[in-house]
């Protein structure tokens, strides 16, 4: 479907739909496919002014034709590959919120990520066309690399809803029957609900880059860092090197605190998971590696391992 075209059965369909009754609809705009920026200068030109907010999809994965290889078997080099199309989200989201800004200074039309994370094969003996798949320590990093990069953009990015909560694709919950597993990348969410609803503290990362296949680099360590309305620092960082330690300093200005305590996520394996079987292989622990004097914190991260730490 051409963006023109879409645009006029928008502007018939938004015409139509109207408020009652006191309820105020809030309407969104079906919007690009990662790299489409034609769509969303099109639609922002031509209906902007009668949408409330505009989506977006980015998936990280290997393509739309043929095999996605699979969610559990997979190699180092394959691991910095994903990294890499992971982070290329905020490429994406830099040149979309660009286009709206041309139309809509003021950012009163909120650019909504509504299908966001992983696609890999289905996993073998499922059903087809259920999407359903497993998650391991990688998709648990891929949720990580997101989120920081999504609390960068929140003056535009008003929604990020990862595909999908349960069974399907990068999945917080698996259920068989009456049991359920909690996957790799619902304890990131778990581990990063400290920065829901907080300010953002804007932190400056120098680290080492790795170059990647398909021309991309990734910086060996992410992270974001917020403040909530009892004052109350967190910090979540993420260290994507497979095989080494990272030691972090940072510095705080203008905060009080003379410890901190947190979780890391990491297992022995990048491929780990949890299974029915074996529910608990990736689950967060408590972390202890940090040290706060004078101002200045200092975290020794293991490799490929994701943290939050809470300052007190």
């Amino acid at each position: 479907m051409r963006p023109e075209y879409y645009a006029d059965l928008y502007r018939r369909y938004s015409t139509y739909c109207r408020d009652y009754d006191g309820n105020r609809l809030y309407k969104i705009a079906s919007g690009a496919s990662d790299y489409d920026y034609n769509w969303t200068d099109v639609l922002m030109k031509q209906v902007g002014h009668r949408m409330h907010g505009l989506s977006l999809h980015y998936y990280t994965v290997t393509g739309w034709s043929g095999s996605k290889t699979s969610a559990t078997q997979f190699n180092k080099d394959d691991f910095y590959w994903t990294m890499g199309k992971c982070l290329e989200v905020e490429d994406v989201i830099k040149k979309h919120c660009a286009i709206m800004d041309k139309y809509d200074k003021d950012k009163k039309i909120a650019l909504l990520l509504d299908e966001w994370g992983t696609w890999w094969d289905e996993e073998p003996g499922t059903i087809r066309g259920h999407l359903y798949q497993q998650n391991t320590l990688r998709d648990a990093f891929v949720a990580s690399l997101s989120l920081d990069v999504f609390h960068k953009y929140t003056d535009r990015l008003k929604m990020a809803n990862i595909a999908q909560v349960v069974n399907v694709l990068q999945s917080m919950i698996l259920t068989k029957g009456k049991d359920i597993v909690l996957t790799p990348s619902y304890y990131v969410f778990k581990m990063y609900k400290v920065h829901q609803d907080a300010t953002d503290l804007p932190i400056e990362l120098n680290c080492e880059q790795k170059s990647v296949r398909d021309n991309r680099t990734v910086p060996l360590v992410s992270a974001t860092a917020s403040k909530n309305k009892d004052g109350v620092v967190h910090i979540s960082l993420s260290n994507v090197d497979t095989d080494n330690e990272q030691e972090i300093t940072i510095n705080l200005p203008n905060v009080n605190a003379k410890k901190a305590v947190g979780e890391i996520l990491s297992s022995a394996n990048l491929t780990d998971h949890n299974s029915f079987e074996k529910p608990n292989t990736v689950k967060p622990a408590p972390f202890k590696e940090v040290k706060i004097n004078k101002g200045t914190l200092k975290v020794k991260l293991p490799a490929k391992s994701i943290v939050t730490l809470e300052l007190q």
